[in-house]
């Protein structure tokens, strides 16, 4: 019976080749969109749920409450607040951080700049990470120890044994009489262990890792006594059985007593629990747990992405599903006599039913053949798009290969599930007597499948067209500022006065139009805070604080709109970041929006004093606002102030001619002044892309779903049509006779399968909209959602659905009505 059955089944296909490859083809785009879409969300989920013992283990995460803004969370906590919790909260059984900088390691003669883990010298030991050589109690215990991964081993010292082999570093924090000396100075770490590389599935990344007790870390102590910075990654490892809100729930006087002292000491009154509040994540749900959040150590994930492409993927294969289901359904009628013959012979409508439900599942295996071979063209493409190493190895991932198998004969099964049933059910006499199926329904089942494939089609369209839309007005945006030919140096581990002598220097070169020193430039995410106040007011607003050489405003072009910038010529120009009596009396610059939060005019703030981090300031000038976030976060209050010994960056303005030369100039300086480090620069412009580069990876994505399901129900159109067509011919001659035009004809038909189209739109529509509103919400500057998107994209539906039946309609309105009469 069954190679009765599998030959009944290869026959149909050989015999209707069109239907046929409509079907297997149609099937096989969706089943390769469904394992693509797989193979992402497997990866995604696998996130850090390779390392050993970490059930207990959890990261501690910040979120900020600020006067006036909304709450802020970031991934990081301040670096006293592990400590503490691990002394105070009998709960948490270890505690451990890390803060990654990127520091210039030298090997001989080579340098490298090289991002570093500095950790706590237990941190091996509470994020048991894989050692290839080395004891994890042991190999941070030293000062001046260095653990490698293997790449980076390798990297430094090729096929060598990396184990007792010394790295150098500069010194850092030089200051005082000794600067010259101490730029001079090398600090020497021992190799003291091997890591294995970590899997690309990581929200760590340990390509270096060294004890924050090494004179080489970059933070100062004050740094690490500060309570209201939130710069540390904390892990925590609870006892079994713990609640992690319970031990959440204790934090509130280690937070009144640590950040509240900090706050008093700037005269703020707020107690510590109500500027911070802490969530502990467990740590294999930290990647798809961290969107949203400042700081990540690297890019996170996002459920609402997983769920979303998950969906997405179901619903290609469900239009394929359905455009199968659709043809089967269409093609009952050219199977009627077969039906009613066989069961005039005995066949039970079970035998039937397994017999097209066994030809469904064929076909499906064959598209899941095709499609399997689909991906193997795409996945270079499709890893390189996402940035991602994915993979698929048929027997080495065998239980994916046995989900998708059974993926696919689940929809072979689905497929054709309603064709069987109604087939099956034909009843014979009705059938021979008529050659008719006498079955009412499939039309209307066949009108609703076509309206859920083009609703799917157009929701996705709408959504790539706005996504589009949204990146371009984003970049065509006024930021506030000049953004062009600018290029960010960073000068981390030079010593004040070295920047200021770099800056200088760079300025020697006729294609070096201006230079400046900052705290922060546009488009880094980095946003440093301060609390302002009016005299005598309790009212506190939290604000951006860029500290700034003289000449930054002028290199950026940020318009001055009342008062006089910051000069080198002015003594009380200067203000020290942190909270000390000589600041009293010194200026300050605000920008717009803080003029304005405070009641004044740019014009009526010039000569007003406010208090800032406890100290009398007086603004001397009020410049324009500025997006330093691009179109992603709104103009915020601003104060600018002077402090040579708070900057880091060194933004360059370049003339654009013989960028080559001048970027060999400006490293080739900056390595004078510096040998034994390595400088990091970028183009301002490259990084404001990035801004963006998700967003627009979304839309080519949405664009791709589109093509793919529109292909599919064209397809799935073109076949009905086919069918459709030829089912009509006799009604089509008989209106021929009564003097129907062939463009009545085609008009006709046109309007026949437009219906379904316009239905999708109405269903599309709302649901498009209901999605592009709180996705526009996350830019603080995004176009309206015009109708004009939506009815493109309907009308661009319509058109394909036009194209497609436009050349069986033509065909049969031209046929002689005598050739139609004759038809059966």
């Amino acid at each position: 019976m069954f190679r009765n059955y599998l030959t009944v089944a290869l026959r149909n296909i050989v015999n209707h080749k069109l239907y046929s490859f409509i079907n297997i083809a149609g099937l096989a785009l969706g089943l390769a969109c469904v394992v693509l879409v797989m193979l992402f969300i497997r990866y995604e989920t696998s996130y850090d749920k390779w390392l050993p013992d970490s059930s207990r283990l959890y990261r501690l995460e910040t979120t900020t409450h600020l006067a006036g803004r909304p709450a802020v969370t970031s991934a990081a906590v301040p670096f006293p607040i592990t400590a503490a919790m691990r002394e105070e909260i009998p709960e948490v059984v270890a505690a451990t951080r890390l803060h990654r900088e990127n520091i210039t390691l030298m090997v001989g003669d080579r340098q490298f700049l090289q991002g570093v883990d500095v950790v706590d010298p237990n941190f091996l030991q509470v994020v048991r990470l894989p050692l290839v050589t080395g004891d994890p109690a042991t190999a941070l215990a030293q000062p001046e120890s260095l653990v490698l991964s293997e790449d980076t081993a390798r990297k430094f010292f090729g096929d060598m044994n990396p184990i007792g082999q010394t790295v150098t570093v500069a010194k850092p924090n030089c200051s005082g009489t000794d600067v010259a000396t101490c730029l001079g100075e090398t600090i020497a770490l021992k190799v003291t262990g091997v890591l294995r590389n970590l899997p690309t599935n990581s929200h760590l990344v340990a390509d270096a890792v060294m004890p924050n007790t090494s004179i080489a870390d970059r933070e100062s102590q004050q740094q690490k006594e500060d309570w209201l910075s939130p710069r540390y990654y904390g892990y925590l490892v609870l006892a079994p059985g713990t609640d992690p809100q319970a031990v959440i729930a204790k934090l509130a006087p280690i937070l009144d007593r640590g950040p509240g002292a900090a706050l008093r000491h700037l005269g703020v009154s707020v107690r510590g629990s109500q500027l911070f509040s802490m969530h502990l994540t467990p740590f294999a749900d930290v990647h798809l747990s961290s969107a949203g959040y400042h700081d990540n150590m690297t890019p996170p994930g996002s459920w609402v992405t997983v769920v979303g492409i998950a969906a997405i993927g179901l619903l290609i294969l469900l239009i394929a599903c359905f455009n199968f289901m659709n043809l089967a359904t269409a093609r009952a009628m050219l199977r009627a006599r077969e039906i009613a013959v066989r069961k005039c012979v005995g066949a039970s409508r079970g035998h039937l039913v397994v017999q097209f439900l066994g030809e469904s599942v064929l076909m499906a295996l064959l598209a899941m053949t095709l499609a399997l071979a689909i991906v193997e063209i795409l996945l270079p493409a499709y890893d390189a798009f996402l940035e991602r190493p994915i993979a698929f190895h048929y027997f080495g991932d065998w239980p994916l290969s046995l989900a998708i198998l059974g993926l696919a004969i689940v929809a072979g099964l689905l497929s054709g599930s309603y064709p069987a049933l109604v087939l099956s059910g034909f009843r014979p006499a009705t059938v021979l007597r008529a050659n008719k199926s006498g079955q009412t329904g499939a039309g209307r089942l066949r009108v609703i499948l076509v309206v859920l494939q083009f609703a799917v089609s157009i929701g996705l369209g709408i959504s790539a067209m706005v996504v589009f839309r949204q990146i371009s007005f984003a970049r065509d945006i006024d930021v506030g500022f000049q953004r062009s030919n600018i290029v960010v140096l960073g000068a981390f581990e030079l010593a004040p006065g070295s920047r200021e002598s770099l800056a200088e220097t760079l300025r020697s070169n006729s294609h070096v139009l201006a230079t400046a020193l900052s705290s922060t430039v546009p488009f880094t995410g980095e946003n440093s805070l301060g609390v302002v106040q009016l005299p005598g007011q309790a009212e506190l607003l939290t604000v951006n604080k860029i500290i700034m050489s003289p000449e930054f405003l002028r290199l950026y072009d940020i318009p001055l709109i009342a008062g006089r910038l910051l000069s080198r010529s002015h003594g009380d120009d200067t203000l020290s970041d942190k909270t000390v009596p000589a600041n009293e009396g010194h200026n300050v610059l605000l920008n717009e929006a803080t003029a304005a939060r405070f009641g004044y005019t740019p014009q009526q703030a010039i000569g007003k004093t406010i208090v800032y981090n406890g100290n009398h300031v007086n603004v001397v000038g009020v410049v324009g606002n500025v997006k330093m976030d691009g179109a992603l976060e709104p103009e915020k209050p601003t104060v600018y102030f002077n402090d040579r010994n708070a900057t880091w960056a060194i933004s360059v303005r370049i003339d654009g001619q013989d960028i080559p030369a001048t970027l060999s100039f400006i490293d080739q300086t900056s390595r004078a002044f510096a040998p034994a480090t390595f400088f990091s620069r970028y183009f301002l412009g490259d990084r404001f892309v990035m801004l963006y580069r998700s967003d627009e990876k979304q839309g080519v994505m949405f664009s791709i779903w589109v093509a793919v399901a529109i292909g599919i129900a064209g397809l799935g159109l073109f076949g009905i049509a086919a069918f459709t067509t030829q089912r009509r011919n006799k009604e089509i001659g008989i209106r021929k006779v009564f003097g129907a035009h062939a463009l009545d004809i085609v008009r006709l038909l046109l309007w026949q399968f437009s219906i379904p189209v316009l239905i999708a739109n109405v269903i599309a529509w709302p649901v498009a909209y209901y999605y592009l509103h709180h996705w526009l919400a996350g830019y603080a500057y995004r176009i309206a959602l015009s109708p004009l998107y939506f009815v493109a994209v309907g009308a661009a539906a319509l058109g394909v659905a036009w194209i497609t039946v436009l050349g069986h309609a033509m065909r049969v309105a031209r046929r002689n009505p005598i050739f139609a009469m004759r038809y059966e």
